[in-house]
């Protein structure tokens, strides 16, 4: 048997060969030919990049809600009647004591009247019963009145009494019912539409005329999980019963103003494992209006020198949340590579930023935009780097064929031999192998 780097021949002697079988005395070849290909570079994957950065960030609880007025009236009659007169404009702003419908009052006056007369008359004979019960007292020592007389007089004179205090009652529901018939507005706020016309007569805590919205300040109600409850309420008695509340409208990005969380629930929903909220806003510019759906953003605390990343960077596998970080080449001259890093993240911040609580270090750098089949110790092509374009970062993205980073043919060349150079100085001509075979 002879053999070589590039081929192993085996050869059999003359007379063995005799006595073998005609498959065994051929000459066979084992392993000559090419050696096998290299295995072809594997190019750098395009991404974007960005810096791991610190900065002091808000702690917050997000929610959603709905505005509600301070206060909500339905403005109905306390009298009977018919109405003449609705002096006020639709959807204006009122004061506390406008006069918003007049019921038509001659009947209501005419009773006021006949309450009076009888006051007068009570008061008369109120009058007149002191005066007898006064003559009489000074016969009682004379005896020309006897003592049950006096006492007649006496009893004559406080059931009057007890008579005019329910005529002057009277008179004052009198006037009171009078004074319905002028109704007026409760309390200040934006009235409403017309519930009813002049001309339609009214009932007591009947159909509203219409009703009045107090807007400034405006409530915001929402909920919170049972589990967030605790920390916020610790805040808030930490706070002396105040936390900052940011609103904003969900249809208009510019309706955002800041309030302050007044009410906490006094109860957790046993069918929801909520506990309901109310934050307390200005409102004198009308920016919120009462039912409208908004986003609420508590301010709980602020923490300092947190480490930040866009929020595309953090991706989420079995293991949990990672974010792929770009490597340093392992050579000069070479390329960076991606490695998988597993991290825990906090909260998103309203530029986009995420909180990463463990797992990075500020300056790190990780990839933002280019994951999709990205493996880790794959070499990268950073295109942009903290949101610049880059035709070179970290010392491996220079254009193709300058220093610093081979291109792609050059790196071919090198890992992969020409297929006729390793022919010819690899494999003998069959020829010379088999002459020394049968030698």
């Amino acid at each position: 048997m002879t053999m070589n780097a590039s081929c192993f021949v085996f050869s059999i002697a003359p007379r063995r060969a005799r006595a073998l079988p005609l498959a065994a005395s051929l000459v066979l070849f084992s392993g000559c030919g090419k050696p096998p290909a290299a295995a072809p570079v594997m190019p750098p994957k395009a991404v974007s990049v960005a810096t791991a950065i610190t900065r002091d960030v808000p702690q917050y609880l997000d929610a959603d809600g709905v505005t509600t007025a301070s206060q909500s009236v339905n403005v109905v009659s306390q009298v009977e009647g018919q109405i003449v007169d609705m002096p006020f404009q639709q959807g204006a702003m009122v004061k506390k004591g406008d006069k918003l419908a007049v019921i038509f009052q001659a009947p209501f006056d005419a009773a006021v009247k006949k309450a009076e007369g009888q006051v007068a008359s009570d008061n008369a004979n109120l009058k007149l019963a002191e005066d007898t019960l006064e003559r009489n007292k000074v016969l009682l020592p004379e005896k020309l009145v006897s003592q049950e007389q006096i006492d007649t007089f006496a009893a004559q004179v406080d059931a009057l009494k007890g008579q005019l205090e329910v005529d002057a009652a009277l008179l004052s529901t009198a006037q009171i019912d009078l004074d319905y018939t002028t109704i007026t507005a409760p309390v200040d706020g934006m009235v409403g539409t017309y519930r009813i016309n002049v001309g339609n007569v009214v009932k007591v805590n009947d159909i509203p005329i219409t009703t009045i919205q107090t807007m400034d300040p405006i409530y915001t109600d929402f909920v919170i999980s049972e589990s967030d409850f605790p920390a916020l309420r610790a805040r808030f008695n930490e706070n002396g019963g105040k936390l900052t509340v940011h609103v904003a409208s969900l249809s208009d990005a510019k309706a955002q103003r800041d309030g302050e969380l007044t009410i906490l629930g006094n109860a957790v929903g046993t069918s929801t494992g909520t506990v309901p909220l109310r934050a307390t806003l200005p409102n004198q510019d009308l920016l919120f209006w009462p039912n409208q759906p908004v986003h609420v953003r508590i301010l709980l605390d602020t923490i300092s020198n947190a480490v930040m990343v866009p929020e595309s960077a953090v991706m989420l596998s079995q293991q949990g949340e990672f974010v792929f970080i770009v490597a340093p080449p392992d050579k000069p001259g070479g390329m960076p590579t991606a490695q998988m890093r597993i991290v825990q993240s906090g909260q998103t911040q309203e530029d986009g930023e995420k909180v990463i609580t463990s797992g990075l270090k500020p300056g790190e750098q990780v990839v933002t935009e280019g994951q999709v089949f990205l493996a880790p110790t794959m070499p990268l092509n950073v295109t942009e780097l903290d949101g610049q374009p880059t035709a070179s970062a970290l010392g491996a993205q220079a254009a193709p064929g300058a220093s610093g980073a081979p291109t792609p043919a050059a790196a071919s060349d090198t890992a992969i031999p020409a297929p006729a150079a390793a022919s010819d100085t690899a494999t003998p001509a069959p020829a010379a192998a088999s002459d020394t075979a049968a030698k």
